[in-house]
C-alpha cells in the first residue's frame, strides 16, 4: 500500500511579482519535460481527496468514454467484470436467459430494476395524450405571448393541459395503474 506523504508548503507571502513570473517560467518548463517523457507519469495518491476526485471525474466524463474504461476494466480484472455482472445483468425467471439488469418502462419512462418481481399497480400512465386545455389560458394571444402548446408551457404550467384518456389536468398522476414494462430493444434506437 503506498505510504501518504505530507504535502510540500510553499510560502508565497516574500514573494514579489518577477519572482513569481521567474518561477512560473521554470514551472511551466519542468511540466513541459515531465509530459514529454511516458516514464515521468506520477501515480495519484488513493486517499479521500483523490477519491472525491475521482468520482468528480467519473460524473463529468463523456459516456463513450466512460464505456470504454469500464470495457478495459472488465477485460482487465476479473473482479471488476463479477461486480458488473452482478449490477448490470440478471437472468430472465423463465427462460433464464441473460438479460440487461435494469431497463426503463414504455408507459412511465421510470428505470426499473428486472430482477425484481414486478408488483401489480407499480407503473402509473397516460396512455392518451396531452392535450391544450385552451379555457385554461386564459387572456393568451398566440400571436403575442407564443403558441399555447410548447414544451416550456407543459412543463411551467400543467394545469393547463388535459390528458385526452382521462380529461384530467396534466398534474395528475397516471389514470392507468400497471406492472413496469421494458421497452423492447427492437424498438430502441442505437
Amino acid at each position: 500500500m503506498p505510504q501518504e506523504t505530507e504535502p510540500e508548503i510553499i510560502d508565497l507571502t516574500g514573494l514579489s511579482e518577477s519572482d513569481s513570473e521567474e518561477e512560473d517560467e521554470e514551472h511551466d518548463s519542468e511540466e513541459t519535460s515531465e509530459e514529454s517523457t511516458d516514464d515521468d507519469i506520477r501515480e495519484v495518491p488513493v486517499n479521500t481527496t483523490s477519491r472525491e476526485q475521482l468520482c468528480d471525474a467519473i460524473r463529468e466524463l463523456g459516456q463513450d468514454r466512460l464505456r470504454r474504461v469500464l470495457i478495459s476494466l472488465v477485460d482487465e480484472i476479473p473482479e471488476v467484470e463479477e461486480t458488473l455482472t452482478k449490477q448490470l445483468l440478471t437472468l430472465k425467471r423463465k427462460s433464464q436467459d441473460i438479460i440487461y439488469r435494469w431497463e426503463t418502462c414504455i408507459n412511465c419512462d421510470q428505470e426499473f430494476d428486472m430482477a425484481t418481481r414486478r408488483e401489480e399497480e407499480e407503473c402509473s400512465f397516460h396512455p392518451g395524450e396531452l392535450e391544450v386545455d385552451e379555457e385554461q389560458f386564459v387572456d393568451w394571444d398566440e400571436s403575442c405571448h407564443g403558441l399555447m402548446d410548447s414544451a416550456y408551457n407543459r412543463r411551467e404550467y400543467p394545469e393547463n393541459f388535459k390528458w385526452s384518456c382521462c380529461e384530467e389536468n396534466g398534474k395528475t398522476e397516471g389514470c392507468v395503474r400497471d406492472v413496469h414494462r421494458p421497452i423492447s430493444r427492437k424498438r430502441r434506437r442505437m
